[in-house]
């Protein structure tokens, strides 16, 4: 496992990419901890971000005052307790967002899970179900694919496109723009004392559990409305199959977002196990690779050692035999070559292994240590060739 530690961290953090799973947390101090599979950080300089990169798993501990941008998720991410803003571009699984601040999601694969943000929450893309609770500020969604469930928003709310059901659990305030659009049903929680006028599409079924007021509009016929109370909040519906108004006390409304919550609690629920399991076995497979080239490595130089003598001993032998050949065999040798100049071919010479480089580099540290001139050296390679 690669460890980073940089204590007085001030500066935004750019988590660019993790190829598997994230666990992004914040905490009450000015600590980057950065724990993960080939995990590298690289800081641009004083006043300038740090930059964060993981080819596995990771872990990422940060100051929760500094801004966040995660570029890049393979799998699930988990993230916490964030008091600044965040960024989450891309997660290519599931999303479990908790105890932030402003959020903007990119692009979620999977499901979205987002509980508890003081700020605004934008998202733009989530592939599968979606709950939001618990915000603040605003919420804006651009897309979501399956189910979406939305609980206590204080701010506006527009929902532009949701592909199967929206379950709406809000208290409506005058003053706030509310905009829905689902590919089947909303279904939507009515507190006591609640007043809103609910305007949608004249083709769109009713199913009203509580005492309300149908009107068609006379300015838009294929529109009408439907009033509750005094009506000084107003709630835009784009398209629908069907609205269905419920009571307080509907159970279907608690048991659909809880079912929602729950399986995708039920999938990020092992996230930290398995992450602490993984990184934790890193270390073993780090060490083991590491004995293992080490070893590689210790028979490579061995073997480096043993062409190494075996050529000083090469090179040894040449220059005795080559010290001690008596006179009459160097003679010999001339005459041999004064015959081939006259053509007449003296008998070849035995072959012997080509000189190899450890010994080539040998002859050249013994001339360049002064042992042998190069007279000598153009001689002991010779000799050595045969």
């Amino acid at each position: 496992m690669t460890r980073h530690e940089y204590n007085g961290v001030t500066v935004p953090v750019i988590i660019r990419q993790v190829g598997g799973d994230l666990r992004l947390r914040g905490q009450e101090d000015d600590v980057l901890l950065v724990e993960g599979e080939l995990a590298t950080v690289e800081h641009l300089g004083a006043g300038q971000p740090y930059l964060v990169r993981a080819a596995g798993d990771a872990r990422v501990i940060v100051p929760d005052t500094v801004a966040v941008s995660v570029q890049a998720v393979g799998g699930d991410a988990n993230i916490t307790d964030l008091a600044a803003d965040s960024d989450i571009q891309s997660v290519g699984g599931d999303l479990s967002l908790r105890d932030a601040h402003t959020v903007h999601i990119g692009t979620v694969g999977g499901d979205a899970r987002i509980k508890r943000a003081t700020g605004s929450v934008t998202v733009e893309t989530v592939g599968g179900d979606a709950t939001i609770r618990d915000v603040e500020g605003a919420v804006s969604v651009a897309l979501v694919g399956a189910d979406l469930y939305l609980r206590r928003v204080e701010g506006d709310c527009v929902v532009e496109r949701v592909g199967a059901d929206l379950v709406l659990s809000l208290d409506f305030a005058p003053g706030r723009e509310y905009r829905f659009s689902a590919g089947s049903d909303i279904l939507c929680r009515i507190y006591p004392d609640t007043n809103v006028i609910f305007d949608l599409p004249a083709d769109t079924a009713l199913q009203l559990d509580v005492e309300a007021e149908v009107t068609e509009r006379e300015d838009a016929p294929d529109r009408r409305t439907i009033i509750l109370g005094d009506g000084s909040a107003r709630v835009h519906i784009v398209a629908a199959n069907r609205l269905r108004l419920v009571g307080e006390e509907e159970d279907y409304m608690v048991n659909f977002g809880v079912q929602l919550e729950d399986e995708l609690e039920a999938r990020l629920s092992h996230l930290e196990a398995k992450l602490n399991q993984q990184l934790e076995g890193l270390d073993e497979r780090i060490q083991a690779t590491t004995i293992r080239f080490a070893s590689q490595a210790e028979r490579v130089a061995e073997r480096a050692q043993r062409e190494a003598l075996r050529a000083a001993e090469r090179v040894r032998r040449t220059m005795e035999q080559w010290d001690t050949k008596p006179k009459r065999a160097r003679k010999a040798k001339r005459v041999g070559f004064i015959l081939e100049g006259l053509g007449t071919r003296a008998a070849p010479p035995p072959r012997h292994d080509p000189v190899t480089e450890q010994e080539r580099l040998m002859i050249l540290k013994m001339v360049q240590e002064g042992k042998i001139t190069i007279e000598e050296a153009e001689r002991l390679l010779a000799a050595l060739e045969g």
